[in-house]
């Protein structure tokens, strides 16, 4: 009997039926099918065809529930082994180092934020300022307006916020402020010696299996705090599963559970009088935590722009995780209302339908965003300036010449600058991936922030993954769009038109979006030039 129930027993465990969320695998989460979690496959079905058919540019979701993966897709060229930009979902990460230093005895909620900074002091501060306190920052309850604007500033980040008079009192109105979640990073790393970033590693990253990762910081070497973080769709996953899991992760107490409950609670409201929507449709009309919202159906998230979403369920113990370039976040949100949180049907199994469930699966790995293939046959254009070289005009983004290479159903993009080329390759109707120096397709080698990253960042930070596919919109046009898939949201697109005139062919290069790295968009400017060695 006793050697039945052993075999029995092992059997559970290989099979996966039994699975103690407590004992977690920091490297990957462990993984269900939505029935066996009370989940209907069918509905998430539904999901997947709503974002097909909707507006929102989604890039991956994980859909989790007693803290197993159920569901999860990338839509192509974004991976599960790529990083992904957070923007403001990073305050959360932020907050949470404000909350480990707490319980160390560091600093407390009621410390005056000015105190921390004696050598940032500007010669006066006003009484309002003198005020402020760390739980302000937390709530978004500074009482600036408008809020101080560092961002591309040398100076001290630190003594323009504090010249920066709140014009109401501290702690009673709510005002989004991405400086406040800074002034939090500067605290923590004032009073623990130690970047927040790396305060966390220890603390977090690491015990959670999250690596390769980094967080921009600003000229005073100091982590952005409200930006600049980039993780992992599973990476984010974990992490709200803590914080469901009250900080436990496999048996330790990672965050205090004291900690969890404060931070996750409402706060103030965040209700804005310009936001015409009903507060019952509104997820941002719910309230304000710390450097987290309250959302409707009892949820709490992460929230970065374009749609960044770790989105806690609490009442039906489960998570869902959204990376995106979202038009409208709030119809983004709208489709975890209406379809996810439907999806689940019961606290114990449900049928399973496993043709329902093999379609699921197959949706999940056929996901893409859209990329026109060629809408031409074959130019003979294509050969004639394959492996050619063409000068181009001076210009302001200082390039020199510019190389095609056709092959098969792929081409290949050089750019000399300096009489340095870089390069990229693109798929013909489909996404072909390259290591590049290159911020976009046209403007310089890469200049970006001084960044936090950790003992297995394996790519140097002058270099960047893009995804890039071309078509043929007539015979003498070729559109070539580009993907930087762990630094942007959007796509840019660039046109290749060429004509031939008394032996020569010529080039006209001209962008037809922004690029994300650019800066403010501007009329787009042509690049022209005039191939060389036709013969």
């Amino acid at each position: 009997m006793k050697k039945n129930f052993i075999a029995l027993l092992v059997l559970l465990v290989m099979s996966g039926t039994l699975v103690k969320v407590s004992g977690q695998n920091a490297d990957r989460l462990p993984r269900s099918i939505p029935e066996s979690e009370g989940v209907s496959s069918s509905a998430i079905i539904d999901f997947l065809n709503a974002v097909d058919t909707g507006r929102q540019e989604i890039h991956s979701f994980m859909f989790l529930r007693h803290g197993k993966v159920i569901a999860e897709g990338w839509w192509n060229p974004y991976g599960k082994d790529y990083k992904h930009i957070l923007f403001s979902a990073s305050k959360t990460f932020t907050a949470t180092a404000v909350g480990l230093a707490i319980s160390e005895n560091r600093l407390k909620i009621t410390d005056k934020v000015f105190t921390f900074f004696p050598y940032s002091m500007p010669d006066s501060i006003g009484s309002f300022m003198r005020e402020l306190t760390v739980r302000d920052l937390l709530a978004m309850s500074v009482g600036q307006n408008p809020e101080p604007r560092a961002m591309g500033v040398d100076g001290d980040w630190i003594s323009i916020f504090l010249k920066t008079e709140p014009l109401v009192k501290p702690g009673t109105v709510f005002r989004y402020n991405n400086m406040a979640t800074f002034m939090l990073s500067a605290i923590v790393q004032q009073v623990t010696g130690q970047t927040v970033f790396d305060y966390l590693l220890p603390r977090i990253f690491k015990p959670l299996g999250i690596r390769g990762i980094d967080w921009d910081k600003n000229p005073q070497g100091i982590n952005l705090g409200m930006i600049g973080l980039r993780l992992k769709t599973e990476d984010l996953a974990k992490f709200g599963q803590l914080l469901l899991q009250q900080g436990v992760w496999n048996h330790k107490q990672l965050i205090p559970k004291e900690w969890v409950k404060e931070a996750t609670s409402f706060k103030i409201d965040s209700s804005d009088p310009s936001n015409k929507a009903p507060k019952d449709q509104n997820d941002w009309a719910q309230g304000y935590c710390y450097q987290m919202w309250r959302g409707r159906n009892n949820t709490v998230r992460l929230d970065g722009m374009g749609g960044q979403f770790v989105i806690l369920i609490p009442d039906k113990d489960a998570i869902v995780v959204l990376t995106s370039n979202a038009r409208n976040t709030q119809e983004e949100m709208n489709l975890v209302h209406n379809y996810l949180i439907p999806a689940i049907k019961s606290d114990k199994p449900v049928p399973l339908n496993s043709k329902v469930h093999d379609e699921l699966l197959k949706r999940q790995a056929g996901l893409t965003l859209k990329l026109e293939g060629s809408k031409v046959p074959g130019p003979e254009l294509a050969a004639k300036i394959s492996g050619k070289e063409f000068v181009l005009q001076d210009n302001e983004y200082q390039i020199q010449s510019v190389y095609l290479a056709f092959s098969g159903n792929e081409c290949s993009l050089a750019l000399k600058r300096n009489n340095q080329i870089s390069s990229i390759g693109a798929g013909l109707g489909f996404w072909k991936y390259t290591n590049t120096n290159l911020t976009s397709l046209l403007a310089p080698s890469r200049n970006i922030p001084v960044r936090s990253t950790d003992a297995n960042y394996e790519v140097p930070q002058t270099i960047a993954k893009v995804a890039a596919g071309y078509s043929w919109t007539d015979p003498n046009t070729l559109a070539l769009t580009t993907r930087y898939v762990e630094e942007s949201l959007g796509s840019q697109v660039v046109e290749l038109k060429f004509s031939e005139m008394n032996g020569s062919v010529n080039i006209t290069i001209e962008p037809k979006t922004p690029s994300f790295f650019m800066g403010p968009p501007r009329p787009p400017v042509q690049l022209r030039g005039t191939m060389v060695d036709i013969k």
